[in-house]
């Protein structure tokens, strides 16, 4: 440990020795990067299609005429991607050239890469244009003789039914005497039932499973902190107030409250990251509330009231940033719970609404059938790598933060 280094940058050494923790952060990544890019790999909407010399470009106009919010705030995103990569690149090059830490760059990278996704979905709200291509099938012209389009490298789209190829196993392939020239293209994981390609909807499911795990998060995470915060910064009777609200919502079991809304709403994404994150905050607070009664008697506190700073200021500029490291670490496990949550409620059939593509809702295909294994298998799989990784970045910024461990 070098002297003067600051804490995040400790941390981040003392979590890269982890090398499982290191390579499942990584993983992370990749997962974001196979949501993000689902489309330019999978979609039965071709990039180009030339009919009677008309250009048409049915592929970039899909992005933005999406079924679910999800999806097209993930297509924002892939629009955005090489664009924005380019100016992070030359803000991150400015910034260094300028002095500023790694943490630095990377929390300003991290903190306009959101408000630009959020500037951007809500201008393609306004600027999206008309899908007028909605009900054309590309393929069947292209059969038909009526014009010919560039497809993606797997030309099946995630919601896609072919009922002459319901329940096929993997590396399936479709033999006919069509004329389209991808429409022997291999299942690789097998369909289900109706004819959609597993492989496919597997990719797509991946938003579901990020989206579900990271608003949950964040929104019991800003809960959390903002209670226990209040309760450990000014005790007394907020502090017992607060903590009987906490006690309070821990009876709640929030997978149960989720089915009793369901039962009375429907089945909603939206539903499932409310109530995991208006019930998991708990945890959260309580660990915060600690921290915040340990740290506010410091000298930096007493230093601080003493130049005249009021209590919002010296709560999440002082003693926050000292506060935070108990819910850093439970944010991994907190993903990690919410997506088991989802596909429990999936595989039930109180998950999302069908046809979205989520792993759970294809477990559920195989629940009275267990002879269709793919449809087991390769969705458990995925549920169990995801959740794993999480688990082992959890288990890494736990140890990186323990000063016991450090060397």
């Amino acid at each position: 440990m070098r002297e003067g280094q600051a804490y995040l940058d400790i941390v981040w050494q003392q979590f890269c020795k982890n090398r499982f923790a290191y390579w499942s952060l990584w993983a992370v990544v990749g997962l974001f990067l196979v949501a993000i890019f689902a489309p330019l790999i999978a979609s039965d909407q071709p990039f180009f299609f030339n009919r009677g010399g008309e250009a048409q470009f049915p592929w970039f106009v899909g992005l933005l005429n999406t079924d679910t919010v999800v999806d097209y705030v993930f297509n924002v995103a892939l629009l955005i991607a090489l664009p924005w990569f380019a100016i992070g690149c030359f803000l991150n090059a400015k910034w260094k050239r300028g002095g500023a830490p790694g943490r630095t760059r990377f929390l300003r990278l991290t903190g306009l890469s959101l408000l630009v996704l959020l500037a951007c979905s809500l201008a393609g709200l306004w600027l999206r244009p008309d899908n007028k291509y909605f009900d054309r099938n590309f393929k069947r012209e292209q059969i038909e003789g009526k014009g010919a389009g560039t497809y993606t490298f797997i030309p099946y789209g995630p919601t896609e039914q072919d009922l002459d190829i319901i329940y096929q196993k993997p590396l399936f392939r479709k033999e006919g005497a069509s004329t389209f020239y991808r429409d022997h293209q291999v299942h690789l994981l097998g369909t289900d039932n109706s004819g959609r390609d597993a492989f496919v909807r597997l990719m797509y499911g991946t938003r579901i499973s990020m989206t579900i795990g990271f608003v949950a998060v964040s929104i019991f995470m800003t809960i959390g902190i903002i209670m226990g915060a209040t309760a450990g910064f000014f005790g007394g009777t907020v502090d017992i107030l607060i903590s009987r609200v906490v006690e309070i919502v821990m009876l709640f079991p929030s997978f149960f409250l989720i089915l009793t809304l369901v039962a009375l709403i429907g089945p909603s994404i939206y539903i499932i990251m409310l109530v995991i994150g208006l019930t998991g905050w708990p945890g959260v607070a309580r660990l915060i509330r600690g921290e915040f009664l340990r740290q506010r008697s410091s000298d930096y506190v007493t230093a601080a009231r003493a130049l005249g700073s009021n209590a919002p200021r010296i709560m999440f500029r002082h003693i926050l940033p000292n506060a935070l490291s108990p819910a850093l670490v439970a944010a991994p496990f907190g993903v990690a719970g919410a997506i088991l949550t989802e596909g429990g409620l999936s595989v039930l059939g109180f998950g999302v609404r069908p046809p979205t593509p989520s792993w759970g809702t294809m477990l559920n295909l195989a629940v009275a059938n267990y002879e269709l294994w793919w449809l087991i298998l390769f969705p458990g799989i995925s549920i169990f790598i995801t959740v794993t990784v999480f688990n082992l970045v959890g288990n890494g910024l736990r140890d990186a933060m323990d000063p016991r461990l450090r060397l």
